[in-house]
């Protein structure tokens, strides 16, 4: 595996255990003295959940789940969901490749319904 500072071929170096017990190959690069693995330089970087709870988490909400649900469905706090999305937007350019230069590209969201202080009926009736 290739250092993600330096860009130079990096040895494997020990193991690090993620919190449900699967570990996670470490590196070490001899040119910068690095230590890292192959989530550094990732929106999954220093975190110590798998990436498959992640992912399903992320998957969860894509089809409109609310977060405090998604929490109770993946066993994690609403504020570590948040996390985990901010995390992933904030790198959004990685997830997503740019459009091709000279084609237009539409983005759709889906509605999103939330509830604000009290619940009101809907305007008008």
């Amino acid at each position: 595996m290739d250092c993600p500072l330096c860009k130079d071929l990096a040895i494997k170096y020990g193991t690090d255990r993620l919190k449900d017990g699967r570990q996670t190959q470490t590196y070490y690069c001899r040119r910068c003295h690095k230590r890292f693995n192959e989530r550094t330089a990732t929106p999954m970087a220093r975190l110590r959940t798998s990436k498959d709870i992640v992912a399903h988490a992320l998957l969860i909400r894509t089809e409109g789940t609310g977060i405090r649900a998604t929490g109770r469905i993946v066993e994690k706090s609403h504020s570590t969901i948040i996390r985990w999305e901010q995390r992933v937007a904030d790198r959004l350019e990685s997830w997503s490749p740019p459009a091709p230069p000279g084609i237009e590209v539409t983005i759709e969201g889906d509605e999103l319904y939330t509830r604000v202080r009290e619940n009101l009926p809907p305007l008008g009736l």
